[in-house]
């Protein structure tokens, strides 16, 4: 996986070997095994992690979590935490809308203060192919069609190039840890 990393990364997501990436780590699998697929490679790389305060102690053990993980790669970390809900009542919208809001407001910032030149999120095709049966359902056009996109502006998706089960593969047979977030188990 990792040469399939290496490639995607270069060829779809532009990145050369003086990017310096903001890896957006919840401490889910997606996101642990993009930082260890990272964390083999030559590019400069920090980790953020966003904490909405909708999950008490777990979320906070998501937070930990993600820091040792950081520490481990002896990479920068960085944390926020977030009022979500007030948020998303403030503006009106979905408390899931205001998560992403706040998220992309606070990586923008890290990229201009840091230096970072782009932000990774852990995508993975199966996400890619979720999103296109939600625009078709929704009724798009042409454009809802192509699913998440590699390289948005500063925004790189480096997992596309795999499935779910093929970062459950990889996670096991690294041994890799990861959280799991219990929000997921819902609608």
């Amino acid at each position: 996986m990792v040469n399939e990393f290496l490639k995607y990364l270069k060829k779809e997501c532009g990145i050369t070997k003086d990017a310096n990436v903001l890896l957006t780590v919840s401490g889910g699998i997606d996101s642990t095994v993009m930082a260890h697929l990272f964390s083999l490679s030559s590019f400069n790389f920090g980790i953020a992690h966003s904490n909405f305060q909708l999950r008490g102690a777990e979320a906070d053990l998501d937070a930990k979590f993600v820091e040792n993980l950081a520490s481990k790669y002896n990479t920068p970390f960085y944390i926020k935490s977030f009022d979500t809900k007030k948020y998303a009542n403030k503006k009106g919208i979905s408390t899931q809308m205001a998560a992403r809001d706040l998220r992309y407001q606070w990586f923008n910032e890290l990229l201009i203060n840091h230096g970072f030149t782009h932000i990774a999120t852990a995508h993975h095709i199966d996400d890619s192919i979720e999103t296109i049966i939600f625009n078709l359902t929704k009724g798009t056009g042409i454009a809802g069609l192509r699913g998440i996109l590699p390289l948005q502006e500063q925004i790189i998706r480096p997992m596309l190039f795999c499935s779910s089960q093929e970062i459950v593969d990889y996670a096991l047979k690294n041994n890799l840890k990861w959280r799991e977030d219990s929000s997921n188990a819902s609608n």
